[in-house]
């Protein structure tokens, strides 16, 4: 495989079509952020949709702002059906993560990034707090948004899941 993506390289190169070639494998085989949104399960019936199972923290920088949520929301809803559910172990926990079929093979070294603090984010997101706790540094977070992958992942709930299946699918009118 290696030798292959060596030799697909090499023609590209030559051809002045590395960088569109390379950007877009990269894209496909490796993700990362820089921008996670942080929330907390909480029921709030005064809200609809997610907001409604979930309080989401202030995280200070424009990027969150001016509808990147909701565009975020609206690419998932576009694309519900291609999305899935799965349980990964990190040490004596166990995450939920919601994402495409095809980020699934990446979820589990993303989540061992993000836990390692191996990536620069525009805002901290707990995640290494909730992975490995201390004994002054206990993470207050339940639930994580990549809003730059579209995804969403948190701390294993079986009610908060159930309730989660709901408010995901599009609102039919």
């Amino acid at each position: 495989m290696a030798e292959e993506l060596v030799q697909v390289l090499h023609n590209r190169f030559h051809h002045g079509f590395h960088t569109l070639f390379v950007a877009k494998y990269l894209i496909i085989t490796y993700m990362k952020t820089t921008l996670i949104q942080r929330g907390k399960f909480e029921d709030r019936d005064f809200k609809n949709g997610i907001d409604s199972i979930t309080n989401f923290d202030y995280m200070g920088s424009s990027e969150f702002e001016w509808g990147a949520l909701p565009e975020s929301l609206g690419k998932i809803r576009a694309d519900i059906y291609s999305y899935t559910y799965m349980d990964v172990p990190m040490k004596d926990k166990v995450i939920t993560v919601f994402c495409k079929d095809s980020q699934k093979s990446d979820v589990r070294d993303y989540l061992t990034n993000l836990a390692e603090n191996k990536w620069r984010l525009q805002e901290y997101s707990d995640f290494d707090n909730y992975i490995n706790p201390t004994e002054y540094f206990k993470s207050r977070t339940d639930f994580w948004w990549d809003i730059e992958n579209n995804f969403m992942f948190w701390r294993k709930s079986v009610e908060f899941e159930t309730k989660f299946k709901k408010k995901i699918l599009p609102i039919q009118s």
